[in-house]
């Protein structure tokens, strides 16, 4: 992982100078000391430095190598594994959540998972085949991906859980072609927190090490006009819960579309006579309630809303159905 695959244009060059020069400009915003002893204080030190707001997205690495890669750090257990201690993926996201928790605005925090059977594609990172200072077609794409990201108000933190190997992530952000900005860090969270210091210490190091460059990059963002920028809205597919959760809550369960039980997803309702469809109320990707916001957040049911209008609904209002969940989309 320590060469880029992206294609340039003729204009990178000048791209990746600007981008050095608008490094140097935002680090003003970024004043940090070196001595934090709780979360709180580095709480304090990103407001100070600028960060004025933030949502938490969260994304977990479900491969099968979460079975063996706590062999030294987490008393060769699996990585997921659910105990009286939390598993160090709970650590560092309960970490990180408490650091951000005064900045989030809605409380919510969208998660994501890769990798498990679910959703893998029999595919690997990196293939034996890959040749030295090779990249695999996997590693491209995520080179890309967050070259692409960085038109975005999006700050993209990969925290290293596990005994890793993780000597070719401390490469790999230098290695990364020109972005409008410098959107992403690596962490090692099991190097911090098997130093010999107090836990709290250790819990404020990983935080900083993990946020510290966040407010320049909230700065970079608003200088380069990023934040409240709309792009039109992609189609988003709230997926079935899965199929081991269905089995033990069938009320929540997916069944096939017939004429008596059909909706927009596939959802049972009810009853057949009474809900509306998303398409009864103007554009699809438009909050039936206000008809100005898009939809951005999902219930249970299948249906959306925008996050203001569906805050406090206790009802679906397209089917009737007692609301149990939310899901913020993005």
């Amino acid at each position: 992982m320590g060469v880029s695959c992206s294609k340039e244009n003729s204009s990178a060059g000048q791209q990746h100078d600007r981008n050095r020069d608008h490094g140097k400009n935002t680090n003003r915003f970024a004043k940090f000391g070196d001595d934090y002893h709780t979360l709180e204080q580095v709480t304090d030190a990103l407001a100070h430095a600028g960060l004025e707001s933030s949502n938490l997205i969260v994304g977990i690495d479900f491969t099968k190598s979460n079975e063996w890669s706590g062999k030294v750090s987490f008393h060769n257990r699996c990585l997921h594994a659910l105990g009286d201690i939390p598993n160090p993926y709970e650590q560092a996201i309960s970490i990180i959540g408490r650091t951000l928790a005064r900045f989030d605005e809605d409380n919510l925090i969208p998660c994501f998972g890769f990798g498990d059977a679910t959703t893998h594609d029999q595919q690997v990172t990196r293939s034996v085949d890959t040749g030295n200072g090779k990249l695999s077609t996997q590693e491209c794409e995520t080179i890309d991906a967050i070259v692409k990201a960085s038109d975005y108000p999006l700050s993209i933190v990969l925290v290293g859980v596990g005994d890793g190997p993780w000597d070719m992530m401390r490469q790999f952000d230098d290695n990364i072609p020109s972005r409008a900005f410098d959107n992403f860090q690596f962490v090692n969270f099991t190097e911090i927190m098997s130093r010999p210091i107090p836990t709290s210490k250790k819990e404020a190091e990983f935080a900083l090490s993990a946020l510290m460059e966040i407010p320049a990059q909230f700065k970079a963002a608003m200088n380069l006009q990023l934040l409240g920028r709309r792009r039109g809205f992609p189609h988003r597919s709230v997926l079935p819960p899965p199929v081991s959760v269905s089995q033990r809550y069938p009320e929540y369960s997916p069944v096939k579309q017939t004429q008596s039980t059909s909706t927009s997803y596939g959802w049972p309702q009810k009853n057949a006579s009474s809900p509306r469809q998303d398409s009864d109320i103007g554009d699809q990707q438009t909050c039936p309630i206000c008809w100005t916001e898009a939809k951005n957040l999902a219930f249970g049911c299948g249906h959306q809303t925008c996050a203001d209008c569906g805050k406090e609904l206790k009802v679906c209002p397209l089917c009737q159905r007692v609301i149990t969940s939310r899901i913020r989309l993005y």
